[in-house]
């Protein structure tokens, strides 16, 4: 198990589901995790971890504003002195049909897209000009949380789709770029999984979960095993692993 001691990891989007999971996942390993959420309170879970100094939580974020991120950003590297990973978990997917309105369209589009590049081009910023570590000389590594509907079309989540396509393209070439320099950028394309939302929408919604592509192993991801695939990424476990898209999937092609 990879340890992140010493380290320093912004995680997006925290307060629930995937990101809740990632942040209590990384601080477990030891790292201090600095976290944004459009949520302006953190949840219960992070709370003991808060109180830790493991986790620094700041509520009422909207990572699609470019200059919120640059000041969260700023604020993370006078503190710590180093950034050492990024997850751009932070996403929404909205009710679409054959044809998604303007505003889901544009909403998708700020926060699926304009996250992660706000906050992704912060990160390689500041991981360019520092100091290369350890035997591969690394300065940093980027993990984007895309979709299983990033790899195919999905019937009704047209915009959904283009978005997390655009995700895996940007970590595909920010690796281009960057990895020459010890940054290395992957992404995470995970399939259903068992978050609060979810499993709130299955219980409401009947015919939910008939809805869902089938996989070989018969059922949803939990939010922990994603995490773990994350963690992976992150840590140096992975040093040869970049631009790569990790399918969490269960098997689902």
């Amino acid at each position: 198990m990879a340890s992140f001691a010493g380290k320093n990891v912004v995680v997006t989007g925290s307060a629930s589901g995937i990101g809740l999971a990632i942040t209590l996942k990384l601080s477990e390993r030891g790292a201090t995790v600095w976290t944004v959420d459009l949520s302006e309170n953190p949840p219960e879970e992070l709370k003991q971890v808060i109180e830790a100094g493991k986790v620094h939580f700041e509520g009422g974020i909207d990572v699609g504003d470019r200059v919120a991120c640059r000041k969260y950003m700023e604020k993370v590297v006078s503190t710590a002195g180093r950034l050492d990973g990024l997850v751009n978990n932070a996403g929404i997917g909205l009710v679409e049909g054959p044809i998604a309105s303007d505003e889901a369209y544009n909403r998708m589009i700020h926060v699926n897209i304009g996250g992660v590049w706000n906050y992704g081009t912060a990160a390689l910023r500041i991981m360019e000009k520092q100091e290369p570590q350890g035997p591969w000389n690394a300065r940093g590594s980027i993990v984007n949380i895309a979709s299983g509907a990033g790899l195919r079309g999905v019937s009704g989540l047209a915009v959904y789709c283009a978005t997390k396509h655009a995700v895996i393209g940007l970590s595909r070439a920010w690796q281009e770029d960057f990895g020459k320099l010890g940054i290395r950028t992957n992404s995470v394309a995970p399939g259903a999984t068992a978050t609060a939302a979810f499993v709130k929408r299955a219980k409401e919604e009947e015919g939910f979960l008939e809805t869902l592509p089938s996989n070989p192993l018969g059922r949803v991801a939990q939010p922990s095993e994603i995490a773990s695939a994350v963690a992976f990424l992150l840590s140096d476990e992975a040093s040869y692993v970049a631009g790569e898209v990790l399918s969490v999937t269960g098997g689902h092609a």
